[in-house]
Order: C-alpha cells, then structure tokens, then sequence
C-alpha cells in the first residue's frame, strides 16, 4: 500500500433510538430545512474519531478493536438532557446526553492510548459522551430554541449497547455517508450475584 493513501475514519457505538429519543427526532423534522436530523440508521456515539487514516494503520486499529471484547462488556445506558454545540443560542450540533459516561470514557481512553501509538493525536477537548440527534444548516426556527429550554433535562429512555463499529466516512454534498468496515460484538455483562441468587431460587422451585 502507498504511505499517502488515506480514507476518513472513526470507530463508534451504534444506536438504536428508544421511544422517546424518536419523539424528539419526530419534532426536529418538523422544523424546515435548516435542521437536519440524523437517520436513524445512522445514530451513533462516537469514541474516536481518526480524521484521515493511513491505509497502512487500518489494521493496527482494527486488533485494537478486537482486543475491546476482552476488556469490556456490553452495557445498558440512560439517555438525559438535550443540548446544543456549541452553545444553546447559536446551535450548530443537537445532541442527547448520557446519564453515566463512565463505561463510554473508559472505552474512549483506550482508543486513545492504542492510537497514540500510531501517531494520532489524543482528543485535545477530552470526551464527552452525546449522541447526535441533528445538525443546523441555517438559521433555526423559534421553536428549537423552546425545545432545548423545555427538554434540557428530560429522560429518553434506555438502550443496550453491544457493538463497536469502525467505520470510514466518505462526505457527500447532502451528508456523509458511513461504510463499515469492521463489528466487534461484545460480550454481556455478569449477572449481579442477587439478580444469580434469585434465578437459582426460582429453578429450585420449579
């Protein structure tokens, strides 16, 4: 492979959206023009984003990739609060916060650290876990102003999160589109010793 060959990467959690994340998603669509939502098929929580990936690197990341079903588990999240990048009165990104971060943060600093290795810099902001829910293309109507100031603390449900996805972003004049090239399953999390101690019970019941 050439050196100068590069493809735009990151590595991310796929989303499926709970009900009320699709509500919200509902009433961004209602708002014209100016504010794209994302595609539902496309929803994702980023952990690291590589910009422009050297062809040679695409390898080392992927068994970095790999090497995350041994040190983690899936996890079940809380969506919470609504907000905007990078302020609320002059949005250009609308994300749903994270309840707990705590699992994500320690994901993403992995990524970091095997990455490092490769030559690509650590996120200089630090993380902070948001899923995208849509990007402003102009100047938004009224009404997505009232409903960041109405909904910046409201609960949206909860989602199991069980895989990891490299993805390569190719950028279209519409949006970007978004090619797989690796999943990695991960593996569910133990059973807390009273949620095992309560399934023994009811077998020795039955």
């Amino acid at each position: 492979m050439q050196k100068n060959q590069r493809a735009r990467t990151f590595i991310a959690v796929p989303v499926q959206p709970t009900r009320g994340l699709r509500k919200v998603l509902e009433k961004l669509n209602q708002m014209g023009s100016a504010v794209k939502p994302i595609p539902e098929d496309q929803m994702h929580i980023t952990l690291k984003f590589l910009g422009p990936t050297e062809l040679e690197d695409i390898m080392p990341v992927s068994r970095a990739l790999k090497e995350m079903r041994n040190r983690f588990k899936c996890v079940r999240l809380a969506f919470k609060g609504l907000g905007a990048f990078p302020r609320e009165d002059r949005p250009n990104v609308v994300w749903a916060g994270i309840k707990d971060e705590s699992l994500l943060a320690e994901m993403a600093e992995y990524l970091e650290a095997e990455t490092e290795k490769l030559g690509y810099p650590r996120e200089r902001k630090g993380f902070h876990a948001h899923l995208t829910l849509a990007r402003i293309k102009a100047k938004p109507p009224e009404e997505l102003f009232q409903l960041l100031a109405d909904r910046r603390d409201a609960e949206w449900g909860e989602a199991t999160l069980d895989t990891l996805k490299f993805f390569r972003s190719e950028l279209k004049p519409q949006r970007a589109q978004y090619h797989e090239m690796q999943t990695v399953r991960l593996p569910p999390a133990p059973k807390k010793k009273n949620q095992a101690k309560s399934l023994d019970s009811n077998e020795s019941q039955s």
